[in-house]
């Protein structure tokens, strides 16, 4: 039961953001009482948390590591990560960020210590392996490019009424990976077409 709960929370929380989503709401989704979902979780933060855990902070290393090369693995990376956030709600983030402290900073740690640690790998490996530029700075690259996903993400520059947020990623990653590769990398860009 813990397990469907958490499941489907997310995807009502996918679908049509954290704050308009109620603990009522999961209940009737579900069709069990509030009762039960109180039996697995004290609160909606204690949901949060654990639906965080459970569902959205998996570790990219079992997903990606491959013996790819650098530029594959970054392509690829990221190809995942967009697969994965890209139905989110757009308003997920900022609901997390601004009504749940508590799952925001487990899901700050989760992106300090998983994700921005593989594009910090990925970048000091390519420059090493000679597949990215050399004068580029790894933590530069890596706080950059963050950035730029967030961007994308938090912004309200592109409203999903006017872009398809799908098409604007595989643009970025086009741009972005096509900025930072040597010519020895060239050869192992995909074909990226937005």
């Amino acid at each position: 039961m813990r397990e469907r709960i958490l499941t489907r929370t997310l995807e009502l929380f996918v679908f049509r953001g954290i704050k308009s989503t109620s603990m009522d709401d999961i209940a009737q989704d579900l069709g069990i009482s509030k009762k039960t979902l109180y039996k697995w979780f004290e609160n909606k933060d204690h949901l949060m948390e654990e639906m965080l855990k459970t569902c959205l902070c998996w570790p990219l290393d079992a997903e990606v590591e491959t013996g790819e090369n650098a530029v594959e693995e970054f392509c690829n990376t990221l190809h995942n990560l967009i697969q994965k956030f890209i139905a989110i709600h757009a308003s997920f983030f900022n609901d997390l960020r601004k009504y749940y402290p508590s799952a925001h900073n487990l899901w700050q740690s989760y992106k300090e210590g998983t994700i921005i640690q593989r594009f910090r790998a990925n970048f000091n490996r390519g420059i090493k392996t000679g597949l990215y530029r050399r004068e580029l700075d790894p933590e530069v690259l890596t706080q950059l490019y963050i950035s730029q996903i967030e961007g994308i993400f938090y912004s309200d520059t592109f409203q999903p009424e006017q872009f398809k947020r799908l098409e604007i990623y595989r643009l970025n990653v086009k741009l972005f990976a096509s900025g930072i590769v040597s010519p020895a990398g060239q050869k192992f860009l995909p074909e990226l077409t937005p």
